[in-house]
């Protein structure tokens, strides 16, 4: 076999190998295509377009899909609405404006909890704090625990 013929066959098996690779189904993958289009079902949607938040999911896997919010319990809700809006800056916490930025993030919560679990082979949501998004806003957050890989 000449050289021609024999890079020929190993081009062409290349090529059939990652023909088949392409057509297995990416369901199971944690970060596969099924992520992109869970996150374009987030995007599309017109109350979460107009949120100043961006809703995303990070990860799915096995029915579990993992969503990102602005806080947690260790970064309290009331800095990361200062952060979306910051006419609530200076305002105490009981202020009706507050209650108001509360409610509306936590109905925007639960419209992309429904958005999700809408989806056929979504079963649950995690929530995971966002980290980007809070150093962006230079708010601090507490350095994961390399042994829980959690919060401290």
């Amino acid at each position: 076999m000449d050289r021609f013929t024999r890079n020929a066959v190993i081009g062409s098996g290349v090529l059939v190998v990652l023909l088949i690779l392409s057509l297995l189904p990416w369901g199971g993958m944690a970060f596969g295509p099924r992520i992109w289009q869970l996150n374009a079902v987030l995007e599309r949607d017109p109350v979460l377009a107009e949120y100043p938040y961006d809703f995303k999911a990070l990860l799915f896997l096995n029915g579990i899909v993992t969503l990102t919010r602005p806080y947690d319990a260790d970064v309290p809700m009331d800095e990361a609405l200062v952060a979306m809006d910051p006419t609530l800056a200076g305002k105490p916490a009981d202020d009706p404006a507050f209650a108001a930025a509360r409610d509306r993030l936590q109905r925007t919560e639960f419209h992309a909890i429904g958005l999700m679990l809408a989806e056929p082979d979504v079963r649950s949501i995690v929530w995971s704090l966002d980290r980007a998004w809070l150093n962006g806003r230079r708010i601090a957050f507490p350095a994961p625990n390399p042994v829980l890989g959690g919060s401290m």
